[in-house]
């Protein structure tokens, strides 16, 4: 069924539909997280229902932010978003591969790559009999080494590459981003509860940038022993 979702109270809308995979928390966060300035031209590898793009696109001042989905009913539902946000001059989804991206972008086109991807690899957990949500949760159509290998052709020299991921999967990340000469800068931990442990990251690294890495304080998304947001995803969120 689909249905409206505000993303910012009375301010920002994105369509959904249980058909396809709905967006969840840590695309709000990670695209809370991405420094963007002004006239910065931005790909999202994977934007799903669009909800990164809408983001970013809304709260800051970008000169254009691209959504490359492969998934043809998540494409046009995004552009629906994007048109019943009035965001057609900032925003444009486009249905293509990532693997195939340097055929519809040029080398070096971007300031800033974003991606939330499949987390799981295929053969890691169940995978659904839904093929739309299948491949938005497991690595069917491709990889974390092929994005980061793909970011590399998108990205400006010192260009910005975010990522959102799960903890687990670190040091496989680390290492395939200093293998393509993507130097990781930044770090936050993300833990649902301050008595639990942190399970997801969110990522900052920099083309052809130089050593240096720091790690901020831990995002925490619920108060203890409930399910109320802490004060910090309130804020993120547009909620008082």
């Amino acid at each position: 069924m689909e249905e409206k979702h505000f993303l910012i109270p009375d301010k920002l809308e994105i369509i959904q539909n249980d058909d396809y995979f709905k967006f969840g928390t840590d695309s709000v966060l990670l695209a809370n997280y991405v420094k963007v300035k002004n006239n910065d031209k931005i790909i999202d590898l994977g934007s799903g229902s669009g909800v990164i793009p809408l983001l970013l696109a809304y709260k800051n001042n970008p000169k254009k932010v691209y959504g490359l989905e492969l998934q043809k009913p998540l494409v046009k539902m995004s552009k629906r978003s994007v048109a019943l946000n009035n965001l057609e001059g900032k925003i444009e989804i486009i249905k293509g591969d990532i693997k195939n991206a340097m055929e519809i972008f040029e080398d070096n086109e971007f300031d800033t790559v974003v991606t939330n991807p499949p987390y799981r690899p295929v053969n890691n957990g169940k995978v659904t009999q839904n093929k739309y949500k299948a491949i938005a949760r497991h690595e069917i159509e491709i990889d974390i080494e092929n994005i980061i290998k793909n970011t590399v052709r998108l990205l400006k020299a010192g260009g910005s590459f975010y990522l959102v991921h799960l903890i687990k999967r670190l040091p496989q990340i680390i290492f395939s981003l200093k293998e393509n000469k993507i130097e990781p800068k930044e770090m936050r931990l993300i833990q649902a509860r301050k008595n639990k442990a942190p399970d997801r990251f969110l990522l900052k690294a920099t083309l052809d940038g130089n050593p240096g890495f720091e790690v901020e304080n831990n995002i925490v998304e619920f108060k203890e022993k409930t399910n109320e947001y802490t004060d910090e995803i309130k804020k993120i969120y547009g909620v008082d």
